[in-house]
């Protein structure tokens, strides 16, 4: 408080003082490296406003070779403040799919932010009988559509219990008639406001290629694990589109059924160097299922990205995914030690649909083979 007063009685009675002052802070190299490495106030005012309003904890950066900059999201709705948002998304279903298990206070706090953030849409929780707990679904039974799913016992691949959960949500969104689908999991979390009219408007300003008509628009993922040299590797984090597509995406159909229906070989089968496991053989299989011709190539897969698919940065709908090194946020989208980047990220497929030629390093592809039933890259 003393100094905040000391800072406005400086600039109002001596202002020539205060700029120089000010000039001296920006500009000196000793200051510039005490703020690099103490940061400690995160509910610093910057540009007028804070960036959250509660932190109780602190961080020290000792950091020499390198700038790291801090991405603060709430962990709590509490904390959440959101503007009022006039456009109607009550045509789309959020899908909130996965199992609670070890995730219940975050999957509690997803559901809180999401009843403010998409208030009109309908928000449904897919979950597994073995998780849920008595509290969770009697807090949120009226405020949500919570779906607890009977977890099958025996499965050869965890695919499948995504097209479970995922398919009985999105048949309870369809009995509603509802028209679009937003499929995120139990461990990551959106917190843009303005995400599905961001990923309507997406679908408007950029058709599916006339030869897929019959899909009537694209399937757009993010660049979180949505890879470049991966043949079908497009995430299946975070999916939306039309509630048909989205359908047919998850067909409700086990791993085993659908490796022999579209004749991709017995697990663990590898194609042409790729192997056909969780979100590839997803992918393969809406194509197959839509009838649409695949060759397992680099050049197809990026053309399939071209015509049917898009791809978003998780920044612009502030997507955070709670697993795999999650405070190393940008590790699939920012590689500073070699030329070669793994991620799919929007600047990538959008100069793949501004350009028929475009292409990228087909040498850079991944390579896998399946040795004693494990997938070696």
């Amino acid at each position: 408080m003393f100094y905040n007063n000391l800072k406005k009685i400086l600039k109002k009675q001596f202002p020539m003082f205060a700029q120089k002052l000010i000039v001296i802070r920006d500009s000196s190299n000793i200051m510039r490296y005490f703020k690099n490495f103490f940061f400690i106030n995160f509910k610093k005012n910057v540009h007028g406003k804070k960036i959250v309003s509660k932190e109780k904890g602190f961080l020290f950066d000792f950091t020499l070779d390198n700038f790291v900059s801090y991405n603060l999201r709430p962990k709590k709705s509490i904390n959440v403040i959101v503007e009022d948002d006039d456009h109607s998304n009550k045509d789309t279903a959020v899908i909130i799919q996965g199992n609670l298990d070890g995730l219940d206070d975050f999957t509690k706090q997803t559901v809180e932010i999401y009843l403010k953030i998409f208030k009109d849409s309908t928000i449904i929780l897919s979950t597994w009988d073995t998780d849920i707990n008595k509290n969770f679904y009697n807090n949120y039974k009226d405020k949500i559509k919570i779906i607890i799913n009977e977890k099958p016992k025996n499965i050869l691949h965890t695919t499948d219990l995504q097209t479970l959960s995922t398919s009985s949500a999105i048949k309870y969104a369809k009995d509603l008639n509802l028209k679009y689908c937003l499929k995120t999991r139990t461990d990551c979390r959106i917190y843009k406001k303005n995400t599905i009219t961001y990923l309507k408007n997406l679908l408007k300003l950029f058709p599916i290629n006339q030869k897929f008509e019959k899909l009537k628009s694209r399937i757009i993922s993010c660049s979180v694990d949505t890879r470049k040299y991966r043949v079908y590797g497009f995430s299946d984090i975070m999916l939306f589109g039309s509630i048909e597509n989205i359908d047919k995406y998850f067909e409700n159909e086990s791993f085993e059924m659908g490796i022999e229906k579209y004749n991709f070989g017995k697990y663990p089968s590898v194609i042409n160097e790729t192997p056909v496991v969780h979100e590839i053989f997803l992918c393969a299989r809406f194509l197959k299922n839509c009838n649409i011709e695949i060759d397992w190539t680099l050049s197809d897969w990026w053309n399939k990205c071209r015509d049917i698919f898009c791809v978003v940065d998780p920044s612009t709908i502030d997507l955070f995914w709670f697993k795999f090194h999650w405070k190393f946020e940008q590790r699939f989208i920012t590689n500073y030690t070699s030329n070669f980047t793994q991620s799919l990220q929007f600047s990538d497929w959008l100069n793949l649909y501004s350009n028929q030629n475009y292409k990228f390093d087909e040498n850079k592809k991944e390579k896998w083979r399946s040795e004693n039933g494990l997938f070696v890259q």
